[in-house]
Formats: C-alpha cells, sequence, structure tokens
C-alpha cells in the first residue's frame, strides 16, 4: 500500500493537535506523504510555496473565525494547480455551514471527524484516484438517515453516515466483520422509493463511547442500472451544493 501513494502528496491543516497527529499517523501509515499546519496563516505559506505539489488539501474547518475566513478567501483568489481539491473535515455534520463556507471552491468530500481515524486513508485513497486519472473517484457526502439492516436473520437499525454510488459507511453499535454481506433499506431525501440494496462489508471501526463513531464500510452489491443512476445523481446534486450558486437569467431559452 506505501508504493501506492508514494507520489501523492496530502496538505492538513487541522489546528487540534489530537485530530492533526491521528490524521497524520493514519495518512502515514497507508503511505502518502503528508505535509500538516497547525493554523490557517502556516497553511497559506505552504500553498504559496508547494501548492504546486499538493493533490489534496485537507482542510479543518473549525479554524479560529479570523484566521479560517482568510485561508478560505485565499483559497479563492488561487489558480489550479496552486488550488488543490479540498476534503473538508468538520466536527459533527454542520453541512448548511459547509455549504455557505465553500461555495465557489473546490470541495469534492466532506469528512466528520469523528470516524476520521479509520476513514481517511479509504477518503483521500479514493479522493485522489491512483487508478489513473480518466476515472473519477468516488465521493462521498453525508448523510445521517436511519437504515434498516439485515446480516443473515440477525437484524438491526443504524445510521447512513455517508454515502457514494458505490458504497456507505454505516454507522452502528453493533459493527460485524468485515467479509459478511447484509441488506440494507433506507430512504434518499428528494426521491421516492425506499431503496433496498445488498452489499458486503469491507472494513469495521469499533470505537464504543469514543470521538470516532462504530460503524461499518459496505460496498453495494448487485445493483441495477435505474438504482445505480439514481444513487449518482443524488451524490452529485449533494455534491454540486458545495459549489457556487447557479448565475440567475432573466429569461431561459
Amino acid at each position: 500500500m506505501r508504493r501506492r501513494y508514494a507520489d501523492k502528496t496530502i496538505l492538513l491543516v487541522e489546528e487540534t493537535r489530537f485530530f492533526r497527529e491521528t490524521v497524520e499517523e493514519a495518512l502515514l501509515r497507508a503511505g502518502f506523504r503528508v505535509r500538516t499546519a497547525a493554523s490557517a496563516p502556516q497553511g497559506r505559506q505552504l500553498l504559496e510555496a508547494e501548492g504546486h505539489r499538493v493533490d489534496l488539501l485537507v482542510l479543518d474547518l473549525h479554524l479560529s473565525p479570523v484566521d479560517g475566513f482568510d485561508l478560505l478567501e485565499h483559497l479563492r483568489h488561487l489558480k489550479p494547480p496552486q488550488h488543490p481539491p479540498i476534503l473538508v473535515m468538520l466536527l459533527g455534520l454542520e453541512i448548511e455551514e459547509a455549504i455557505q463556507q465553500l461555495q465557489g471552491l473546490e470541495a469534492v468530500g466532506v469528512q466528520d471527524k469523528r470516524a476520521a481515524s479509520a476513514q481517511i486513508a479509504y477518503r483521500v485513497g479514493a479522493l485522489v484516484n491512483p487508478r489513473g486519472g480518466k476515472e473519477r473517484a468516488t465521493v462521498r457526502v453525508p448523510l445521517g438517515v436511519p437504515v434498516n439492516y439485515a446480516v443473515g436473520r440477525w437484524q438491526s437499525q443504524g445510521i447512513v453516515f455517508n454515502l457514494s454510488k458505490t458504497g456507505i459507511f454505516l454507522s452502528t453499535d453493533l459493527p460485524v466483520e468485515a467479509g459478511h454481506r447484509l441488506t440494507l433499506q433506507f430512504i434518499l431525501s428528494g426521491i421516492p422509493r425506499l431503496f433496498q440494496l445488498s452489499g458486503v462489508i469491507v472494513w469495521t471501526a469499533s470505537s464504543p463511547g469514543g470521538l470516532t463513531p462504530s460503524g461499518m464500510g459496505v460496498k453495494f452489491l448487485d445493483v441495477d442500472a435505474a438504482t445505480a443512476a439514481q444513487l449518482a445523481a443524488f451524490v452529485k446534486l449533494e455534491v454540486q451544493r458545495l459549489g457556487p450558486p447557479p448565475i440567475s437569467r432573466s429569461a431561459s431559452p
């Protein structure tokens, strides 16, 4: 795994020492090159000096208000390649706040800090897309909707913590070991149907009572074309919510 990501550089801007060291350690274990900044001014300096070599910016939105605003405004004035794609980290699903702060920026995902130690290497690996430039990375969007799931005859309920077109992170206090198959039922806002999908557990995070949520990374199996299209469209619309608002026009063609 180290050789796979050896040519990928991640810039991590995170004020809180615990989260900065936790995320840095997870990324280093996965084989990424990591540059860290403990403040917005440090992050700005690194972007100005090394932005053209950064593949992904992992950015804490809980920076001190003045410094955080300054860094975001600086990013708006940068042009690629000095302005890398941004994976935002939040403590909790403060998605409405994130949408406002990230309008006009190249935000490719949102990561809850509580799940960072378990998820960050997988998220970053997908976003930097080591499989090649012609294949788009799998972007995940945060949700927080209930899901019914069953592993064999055992049934329970959890939360869809985040969703991509190919899978979910299922937050639950009773995670099951990787390799097991399961069935899922959940509803997505704006789509008038119940999704009933099958999947396989590809990794498990277990930390009851800790900062990181317990749960399971699930890859969807045997998704029909219509369902795949609906999932992809939903994710695309959610990602667009982080982009700039549409230009208003007085008339439509």
